[in-house]
């Protein structure tokens, strides 16, 4: 799984990514948006891998704060938003808050 294959799902509309119940709430809870994660996509890059099809992206959000999401690959068109956070683990994350 790479960045190319996610934003050509939002650039075509060929595919999904979809967000869980959980993970709408710590979205909300955490104050990010859809358009926080679509930022996160366009301006991140993968510092992660969770296995073959699970990975950590470090970008920006709208506000071109520091985010991190995870995103699984479920089939070849299905992608899944594992969960989105603030980068505060200075170890992992370049750009933390």
């Amino acid at each position: 799984m790479n960045l190319k294959e996610l934003k050509k799902v939002l650039m075509t509309g060929k595919g999904t990514i979809s967000i869980g119940n959980h993970t709408k709430e710590r979205l909300h809870k955490r104050g990010y948006s859809k358009g926080d994660i679509v930022s996160a996509i366009f301006t991140g890059e993968i510092v992660e891998r969770q296995g073959v099809n699970k990975v950590v992206i470090a970008g920006r959000d709208k506000d071109n704060n520091p985010i991190v999401i995870v995103v699984a690959k479920e089939s070849s068109l299905s992608y899944k938003l594992v969960t989105v956070m603030p980068p505060i683990d200075h170890f992992r994350f370049k750009d933390c808050i």
